[in-house]
């Protein structure tokens, strides 16, 4: 079960994530980050995943998809933080597709 708290700031928009981060949860985050990014694209945009306890491949794939398009990420602890950084890498060499999976 996934939790998707959304705050808008004049400055900031953020989505606080809670809980796990997989399927069949993440088209319901994919509809968050559209139409929160449709809303008010102008302002800077924070994804915290301080309460994320799971992330699985399409999880991964998601927040790669969300940092190409500029989504900052909140992390704590040495693995969601290695992960993050592994996101940036993999949103360079943009390696997911659309739907959250990886391309042959």
């Amino acid at each position: 079960m996934l939790k998707i708290t959304r705050i808008d700031t004049d400055s900031e928009q953020r989505l606080i994530l809670e809980g796990r981060l997989a399927n069949p949860c993440i088209a319901d985050l994919s509809s968050h980050w559209t139409e929160t990014r449709h809303a008010h694209p102008e302002r800077d945009f924070v994804v915290d995943l301080t309460g994320v306890v799971r992330i699985d491949n399409a999880g991964e794939c998601a927040l790669a998809l969300m940092k190409a398009e500029g989504a900052r990420f909140l992390a704590s602890g040495i693995r969601m933080k290695h992960l993050i950084h592994d996101l940036e890498i993999r949103a360079q060499e943009n390696r997911c597709a659309v739907n959250g999976t990886h391309p042959t």
